[in-house]
């Protein structure tokens, strides 16, 4: 992914992403730009639409001209979002700060070509519901559960969806004619977590993300980690137990196993208790079922010893954890963050925040979306 800060037109851009509004001598001092760089980008931008100005009320009246602060121009660039699973494929429209103006459900298909189609269907219902014009759609960012070379755009095997080697973005961004980005689900996550949502002021952290498998991403300086050829962030194969379950990976006792949504409800059925998601596991542990309560803390104990592995290796300033699961405050939150300080350097104990939150309807296409909205900011 490109350098986030290469120029005082895209430092400005990243400010703004950051704070909402800021006046241009903050610009100035937060991007260390000159005040002259400042005026001349920012009256560009402004040209361009992609600018506003807000006046600031004064709470006394007096001479000199009143504040003036700049903001991101919400409508100024729309971005569609999609999400590819194996059970369905929502789709979503955004704007330029990131807010879903309208949803639309794309059935599941069983090959690229089926869902390339649907997707093409689905999109003028898209434009309609949200009364965005066709031309004010800048790009399409696409989320798929699996090993992805982004720059290529091709997802290069997905487990969940049968696929090999499938050219996403050229496919999809045809359908559409418009640009097309793809990147794996965590990567999206952390994307937006930056650009959107809880991350907007950490240059160094993790995010994680809690669903039917675990994953995981990595922001560094402000930029998104990938490793050395896009495998960065693989936290689900990460062995916690040798002798365990036997992982779709094809080795044995990975962290997916253990404490991955898809492996609780199976492990919970073993039990014989009848849950459709980690909010009844968690219910029966309340009620006092012990092998309910074992099994969530086992699985947050897991979580929380491979987190903190990556806070001794990667040292960020906060993880992020996205629940899609739906565990809420209960026994596997509270055994994956008493692991974690329980685990890690008392040095880290003070400088690492660690945050939950639940997914919110829409989240993992408002994620791909963030990607394209991402790729067209930093090209102006």
């Amino acid at each position: 992914m490109k350098p986030y800060f290469r120029s005082a037109k895209s430092a400005t851009i990243a400010a703004l992403l950051q704070h909402e509004q800021l006046s241009r001598s903050e610009l100035a001092e937060i991007t260390g730009a000159s005040a002259a760089s400042i005026t001349e980008v920012s009256q560009n931008l402004l040209e361009q639409g992609l600018l506003v100005e807000q006046p600031i009320p004064q709470l006394v009246k007096g001479r000199g001209r009143p504040s003036v602060h700049l903001r991101l121009q919400a409508s100024h660039a729309y971005f569609i979002g999609i999400s590819i699973s194996e059970t369905a494929t929502p789709m979503v429209i955004t704007d330029l700060q990131g807010h879903i103006l309208a949803r639309q459900p794309v059935p599941f298909c069983k090959t690229p070509v089926e869902l390339v189609a649907a997707i093409r269907r689905s999109y003028p219902i898209l434009l309609r519901d949200a009364g965005v014009p066709r031309s004010r759609v800048r790009g399409v960012g696409i989320t798929v559960a699996g090993i992805v070379d982004s720059d290529l755009g091709v997802c290069r095997y997905s487990a969940a969806l049968n696929w090999r080697d499938v050219p996403v973005s050229e496919l999809i961004g045809k359908a559409l004619k418009l640009p097309a980005w793809v990147d794996n689900d965590a990567n999206a996550v952390a994307v937006g977590e930056k650009f959107f949502g809880r991350a907007r002021d950490s240059l160094n952290f993790t995010s994680i993300v809690l669903g039917r498998t675990i994953g995981s991403a990595h922001y560094m300086h402000g930029m998104l980690y990938r490793g050395h050829d896009g495998g960065a962030g693989e936290i689900g194969h990460i062995t916690i137990d040798p002798k365990g379950a036997l992982c779709r990976c094809g080795r044995n006792g990975c962290l997916d196993t253990i404490a991955g949504g898809g492996a609780l409800r199976a492990a919970a059925k073993a039990c014989g208790l009848a849950v459709s998601g980690m909010r009844d596991l968690e219910e029966f542990a309340v009620q006092g079922n012990t092998d309910a309560a074992r099994l969530l803390r086992t699985a947050g104990a897991a979580l929380g010893s491979a987190v903190a592995y990556l806070v001794h290796i990667n040292n960020p300033q906060c993880i992020f954890f996205t629940d899609m699961e739906g565990f809420e405050n209960g026994v596997f939150r509270t055994a994956t963050r008493q692991t974690i300080e329980n685990s890690i350097l008392p040095r880290f104990l003070g400088s690492t925040e660690i945050l939950f939150s639940d997914a919110e309807p829409g989240f993992l296409p408002r994620s791909a979306a963030s990607i394209a909205a991402f790729e067209y900011l930093t090209s102006l």
